[in-house]
Parts: structure tokens; sequence; C-alpha cells
């Protein structure tokens, strides 16, 4: 049992049953409006990209584990919940690592940024020792140009100074928050001599199991995000050409801004030349991501409001569609609009 990756236990519940392949999409940030949803109802939207290395095979066989240590069961429609043994087995473990940084989940793609910050790591430590040899990384032609760039721009007799001096300054941000955190990114790192931890060494120095050993790395990957985002340093500004401006997409986000401005969706999906679903399908992206910027007024007419009132109570998870006007498309963008509203104020 110890050896068990139990990472899965802490986006399942005992009293709710979840889809299967809603988990595992939010882990490799799969952004469809129904997963961004069901992630939203089931509590774990900061999950989002958490995982994006792994994929369904190796989810499905960490899955296939649990259940057959009992832990978790699948029900109806590929769904699955804890049994009452997974909940035993979870009080009975260690405190979890707590992340600190997943609300920024939406910040880049932490996949990405982590690996062009140990390639930037690693080009200024082998340039301090006047060498052009480095250890391979699994990172595209692509990004190992845009480093090429950063350092062409940023090499001088001062960057090396420069880099230990932002090191520093993140390394004390992130004992703030843990210190595990420094100790995790330190020995990541990849230098003149240095190769770095593999996850099962730092789970093993850091004392954690596997699963609080992925989260942590993910946490860390965030908040080297963050910090990218809040500083200018080198290897921020390295970083700062991934960070989003907000959760959404830049198409998606001009949209909300077009019909922020008063505009319907129809002339929104006219100037834009959009299907009215797509134009649709942004906004309920953006109700779910960014539900406090919403002008709901707008977007749900008030006689739309009654008649959803009235015919739509309890859980939201539950709630069954059905169409109500000749247009069962705007129907159904009401139906799911007013689910995420319920559903936030439910989740505050």
């Amino acid at each position: 049992m110890t050896r068990l990756n139990t990472y899965l236990l802490r986006l399942c519940s005992y009293r709710q049953p979840r889809r299967i392949r809603v988990i595992e999409n939010v882990l490799t940030s799969h952004r469809t409006v129904a997963n961004l949803f069901w992630a939203q109802q089931y509590g774990i939207l900061e999950w989002l990209g958490a995982r994006r290395q792994a994929n369904q095979d190796q989810l499905d066989f960490e899955l296939r584990e649990l259940q057959a240590a009992g832990l978790v069961e699948v029900v109806a429609d590929n769904q699955v919940k804890l049994t009452t043994t997974g909940v035993s087995f979870q009080e009975e473990q260690p405190p979890v690592y707590e992340p600190a940084f997943y609300s920024w989940y939406w910040l880049a793609n932490t996949k990405v940024a982590f690996l062009r910050f140990l390639l930037g790591f690693q080009v200024v430590s082998e340039f301090s020792y006047h060498n052009r040899h480095y250890v391979p990384l699994n990172i595209s032609f692509a990004e190992q140009q845009q480093v090429k760039s950063w350092f062409n721009h940023f090499g001088s007799d001062h960057l090396v100074g420069d880099v230990n001096a932002e090191l520093q300054l993140l390394m004390n941000s992130l004992e703030s928050e843990d210190e595990r955190l420094p100790l995790a990114l330190v020995n990541q790192l990849i230098g003149h001599g240095q190769t770095g931890w593999t996850l099962d060494q730092l789970c093993n120095h850091l004392q954690l199991n596997v699963a609080d050993g992925i989260t942590l790395t993910h946490d860390l990957a965030l908040a080297i995000c963050a910090f990218s985002r809040a500083t200018n340093g080198p290897l921020a500004c390295l970083i700062k050409p991934l960070l989003s401006a907000t959760p959404l997409s830049p198409s998606n986000w001009r949209t909300f801004k077009m019909v922020s401005s008063g505009r319907t969706i129809t002339e929104v999906a006219r100037q834009r030349r959009l299907k009215v679903s797509t134009v649709r399908e942004h906004l309920l992206t953006a109700a779910i991501l960014m539900p406090q910027l919403l002008n709901w007024d707008q977007l749900l007419p008030i006689k739309v409001r009654q008649y959803l009132d009235q015919n739509y109570q309890g859980p939201v998870t539950e709630w069954q569609f059905a169409s109500w006007s000749a247009d069962s498309n705007a129907d159904f963008f009401y139906f799911r609009l007013y689910q995420i509203l319920q559903g936030s104020q439910t989740n505050e």
C-alpha cells in the first residue's frame, strides 16, 4: 500500500460520484465548457492542468490500482467515488501537502514554463563556468530557440549575479509558504555538475509519498509563474511571455469584453464572424472562470430567470434539462448559465 500512487483520491468524493473523464480532462487541461462546468461543481477547478504530462492510459491505470485496493469504486455512467475504506485510509495518513499556489491554475502551462526555467538556469550556470555543454532536457526546439534568444539579450557579465539574487528572492518567498518548496526548487535545478532530483529522489529527501510529490512539484511551478508575473529579473523575463493575462483565452476575453460593453450575442457573432453557439460557449467559459465579473442580469433576462427559479431547485448536478421554447439551443444556454450561477454561489 505504501507504494500506491494515491494522487487521484484527492479528486474523488465519498458523497458525490464524479465522472472519471472529467477528472482526467481537468488534470490534463482539456478545457471544454462541460469539463469546466463539472470541475466547478466538483470543487476541483484549481487542479486544471495539474498533470499535463499524464495521459488517459496512465491515469486509468492509477485508478484501477486504487480500485483494486478497495479505496474507490466505479459506479454508473463511468463515475468514481471513494469507498468507506478509502475515507478511512485518507484519515489514517499523515497530513498531505497542501498547495499554496493552485489558485493561479490559469496562469500558464506549467510543464512548458518549468522546463524553460530549468533550461534558462542551466544556461546561466554553464555560462558562469564558460561552458557550452548542457544536460539534455525534453524541451522542444522552439523553446530552445526562445531560451537562446533570451540569453543573447541578457547575457553579460552581470547575468550570473542577477540570477543568483533573483533566485534568493524567489526562495525567500517560497520559504514563507512552505520550507519544502525552496528545497525542491534548488535541488531540481540542472546546472554545472548538478543533474537535479528526480521525482523519486524529491519524495525520498522530503519524506513525501508520490501523490504529494506530484502535487508539490506543480505547486512549485505555479509559484515560479506567479513570482515571474510580479518581478522583472532575468529568469522572470524568460517566463513572462508564457503567462496569461486572464483565465480566459484571448478570443474568449474579446467576446466577454464586447458583451460587457452592451453588445448582444447576435451582434458579437456577426461582428466577429463566429457562430452564435461559439459566442455562447465563450460566455459560459467566462461564467465559470470569472463569475464575479459577469453582468448576470444582462445575460439572464428576468423572465427566463423567473422561469428557471420556479422550475429548478436543489443540487444543480441533479437537474435535468428540458426545453421550454422553440429555441432549444438558447434554452440550454440559459439553463447552463443558471446552473453555473447557482453552483458558484453554493461553492463560495
